[in-house]
């Protein structure tokens, strides 16, 4: 945009400008680590970036007609969706933290705050099902001793591998686009793998068929996983497992959050 209005021409930035761009952000809203892989992703016939001389630019073909003011709309746009996002996370975080101190027997309350969260998909959508799905699923199967992990965030390079169990990983997202899906199955190649989505078609259901152990719809998690944990909270009146699913999503969102609690 800077050369734009010196009328200059934009020989793009090196990798170390990148990173020092993207640190600048990251350190304000997400606290992510920069990869090399964030520019090489997006290279090639499918990306929008191009290099030469070792600069990044975006491919020339896509800012054919393309004026200053709205690249400048577009700037401005990609940084209110981290901002939103990030003050999205502090809501989350306070409502989380002012159920947890409910007494243990207002069970319903939790069950509510759960279910509302895992079926919120607008907004930041991918973190909070990612989060949200991760903390009900841990604690179910935390009940029959099995161990199930969150070891990245939303935002880093995980490989494609969200939560990480024993003998499989899970692969979890928002965007039900069969290129999406593709993209998935082509990480981790070799490694038995567990979908998480929040609805699936018949085409992504033949697409999986043979690459997937299961796949864990939104309906799913409300009407199983939810709903056996709620079953045995309600049985003894105590908030138990609903409560360590408040605790484990305010830890994995306290987390995601690290930039501000540093």
């Amino acid at each position: 945009m800077k050369s734009m209005r010196r009328r200059t021409v934009f020989r793009g930035l090196t990798e170390t400008e990148v990173k020092n761009g993207f640190q600048k952000l990251a350190d304000r809203f997400i606290k992510s680590d920069y990869h090399p892989t964030y520019i090489q992703r997006r290279l090639g016939p499918r990306g929008f970036l191009e290099v030469s001389d070792e600069r990044y630019r975006f491919q020339a073909s896509l800012l054919i007609n393309v004026s200053r003011e709205q690249l400048e709309q577009l700037h401005e746009e990609l940084i209110e969706s981290l901002r939103s996002a990030y003050e999205q996370r502090q809501a989350a975080i306070r409502k989380l933290e002012e159920t947890c101190s409910l007494p243990k027997e207002r069970i319903r309350e939790r069950y509510t705050l759960v279910d509302d969260y895992l079926s919120q998909l607008s907004g930041n959508r991918g973190e909070m099902f990612e989060v949200i799905s991760f903390a009900v699923l841990r604690e179910y199967f935390r009940t029959f001793g099995f161990s199930l992990q969150r070891f990245s965030t939303t935002h880093a390079n995980d490989g494609g591998m969200d939560f990480v169990a024993g003998e499989a990983i899970y692969q979890v997202t928002t965007d039900e686009s069969v290129q999406k899906v593709r993209k998935d199955l082509a990480k981790a190649p070799g490694i038995k793998r567990v979908l998480v989505r929040p609805s699936v078609s018949v085409e992504i259901s033949k697409l999986c068929e043979s690459e997937a152990l299961e796949i864990i719809e939104l309906k799913d998690l409300l009407n199983h996983f939810i709903a056996w944990l709620l079953a045995r909270d309600t049985r003894s009146n105590q908030a138990r497992h609903l409560q360590e699913v408040l605790k484990i999503a305010l830890e994995e969102f306290h987390r995601e959050n690290k930039a501000s609690i540093a």
